[in-house]
């Protein structure tokens, strides 16, 4: 690194290079995420609203998964609530999250992320809003073996 020293036109350049990178690699090549499981269904044809209630909520996740930044509003899912990385029905309860839109390619990556047809399924759920959102919930594992990556 000494050779970068009084070469600030250098570092500069660097710099812009490996961010530059990085940003080719959150865009564009999501080599991160893992291989689309053979029993996912596949995207639907148009845009679509997904409700996060975990790490989906957090937009610097969103931006990593998708590659942009996404923006989301809040919204309440009644009658569910967190039971780890799954949801339960509970009469009494309204689960908060947010709901935000993907297009089909980004709805493919959020596949890709959550693991869609090996862990984790897709549902369409009706929101408080009176809207339906795409939903991912966990595929039928429970107790201890729910938890495990």
């Amino acid at each position: 690194m000494t050779f970068l020293i009084g070469r600030p036109i250098l570092t500069i350049a660097i710099i812009a290079a490996l961010l530059a990178g990085f940003w080719f690699l959150v865009t564009r090549a999501p080599v991160y995420l893992p291989r689309l499981d053979d029993n996912a269904p596949p995207p639907p044809q148009e845009d679509a609203r997904v409700f996060g209630f975990a790490t989906l909520t957090n937009p610097l996740v969103r931006l990593v998964v998708l590659g942009r930044a996404v923006p989301a509003k809040p919204a309440i899912l009644r009658g569910w609530d967190r039971n780890r990385r799954d949801l339960r029905a509970t009469q009494d309860f309204m689960l908060q999250g947010v709901v935000f839109t993907v297009t089909p390619k980004e709805m493919t990556r959020l596949d890709r992320y959550e693991q869609t047809g090996r862990k984790y399924r897709r549902d369409l759920m009706l929101l408080e809003d009176g809207e339906t959102a795409w939903v991912y919930r966990l595929i039928g594992t429970t107790g201890p073996e729910a938890l495990a990556d």
